[in-house]
């Protein structure tokens, strides 16, 4: 319908098999802040944000045990300081808590909001 039609299409899911099937580009968001954007296969072949990659590692596969995202999802009535991922991630730096990252440009077709992911610090960048 969407080429038929030659229009733009935003689907909203927590289903990333269908997010997968359906889309070309992707929006990650956790808690209320987009931190990653990317071509959905590009997204899914290598995931840059700690948290997309926490998200894609969580999807259960056949076989291998579960692997959620330790910690809990802020209190968006109260959010922390700085990145709202920051408590949950791995990579977190002291100024991850200070400072809520802008979305930066990574090539002509990504954005992250990690500048650690972008120094290096974190597989994937």
């Amino acid at each position: 319908l969407q080429r038929r039609l030659g229009m733009a299409m935003i689907l909203i899911s927590h289903d990333l098999e269908l997010v997968a099937a359906h889309c070309d580009r992707v929006a990650v968001l956790y808690a209320g802040r987009l931190v990653e954007e990317a071509p959905a296969a590009d997204l899914f072949r290598a995931p840059l944000h700690p948290y997309t990659r926490g998200l894609l590692d969580s999807v259960p596969r056949r076989g291998r045990p579960l692997r959620p995202i330790p910690g809990t999802v802020p209190d968006l009535r109260r959010p922390p300081a700085g990145c709202r991922f920051a408590p949950r991630c791995p990579l977190a730096r002291p100024e991850c808590r200070e400072e809520d990252p802008p979305l930066l440009q990574v090539g002509d077709t990504r954005a992250v909001a990690c500048p650690v992911v972008l120094e290096g610090g974190g597989s994937g960048a």
